[in-house]
């Protein structure tokens, strides 16, 4: 029998191979639609109670259906064979970071006011804490996406 047998054919596995990581990747990335579509779909009824609650329950669910569909871009990338790129996991964490930081400002003005009631120090440090934390992410990611741009820009790919 001349040459390789038929089952250890490299080129024919890999083909195999290639085919089920294509097909991985395109479950992941329709699971990914079905998770962002139902959580949109979660959110139409606070539209039609546009109080302060609802309003915030849009906010973050608008939110975070953006951040899951943008963990589809690494995906669709890769079904392009193009290069792995960070740009979508920056464009996340901001997102993710922005969030955060309207739903504490948000959930923290709408606490109920004691009357004569001031906030010190020991009750708004955790808050301040957390909003500047958030405030230095986006701003070190910002950074980051812009030394990737540039990168881009002289000539190498991210």
């Amino acid at each position: 029998m001349e040459g390789k047998p038929y089952f250890l054919n490299v080129k024919i596995l890999r083909q195999i191979l290639i085919a089920a990581d294509d097909l991985i990747h395109f479950a992941v990335a329709a699971a990914l639609m079905v998770c962002a579509a139902l959580i949109l779909g979660r959110t139409l009824p606070n539209l039609f109670h546009p109080d302060t609650g609802a309003i915030l329950h849009v906010l973050n669910d608008v939110l975070l259906a953006l951040i899951v569909m943008e963990l589809m871009w690494p995906i669709v990338r890769f079904l392009k064979r193009k290069p792995f790129s960070l740009s979508p996991f920056l464009y996340i964490g901001i997102i993710s970071s922005t969030r955060r930081i309207l739903l504490i400002e948000a959930e923290h003005s709408m606490l109920p006011r004691l009357e004569g009631h001031i906030a010190g120090w020991a009750e708004l440090w955790p808050v301040l804490a957390e909003l500047g934390a958030n405030v230095a992410i986006i701003l070190i990611l910002a950074l980051a996406l812009r030394l990737l741009a540039d990168r881009a820009t002289s000539g190498d790919t991210d």
